[in-house]
């Protein structure tokens, strides 16, 4: 898959509307992003440190999926995220307009609501 194809999907992915909403969420020029998913030109390493935490997505798996060529392998297919991932990364982001204070609560509150799953994972990936 292109690297356009992969950021369509991420896009869409993430349950933002249209690319020019995703644009304005992550604060870059919507004809850039429409740049890169017309495969004009690929994002810098800049952009997707920018671009990644918004699509939920890790910054070496946008590296490899618009860098193939560089990094010797396929571009990743992007995973099915649930939707509250996206909204998660959101609230807990820096520059969420949620106070600090009630960020950490949050964080917190999730972190206990996880944790038995989180073991149950690693058994499993051990096993």
């Amino acid at each position: 898959m292109s690297f356009g194809g992969y950021l369509k999907e991420a896009i869409q992915a993430a349950r933002f509307p249209t690319p020019t909403h995703f644009a304005r969420a992550v604060g870059i020029d919507p004809s850039v992003v429409l740049r890169w998913l017309s495969e004009e030109q690929r994002p810098t390493i800049r952009s997707i440190e920018r671009i990644a935490p918004v699509l939920g997505r890790s910054i070496n798996e946008l590296v490899v999926a618009a860098y193939p060529d560089r990094v010797g392998g396929p571009a990743p297919q992007p995973p099915a995220n649930h939707p509250l991932v996206h909204e998660l990364a959101l609230l807990l982001a820096e520059d969420s307009p949620i106070p600090a204070a009630d960020r950490q609560a949050l964080a917190t509150v999730l972190d206990r609501m996880i944790d038995p799953y989180r073991k149950v994972v690693r058994r499993k990936r051990t096993a």
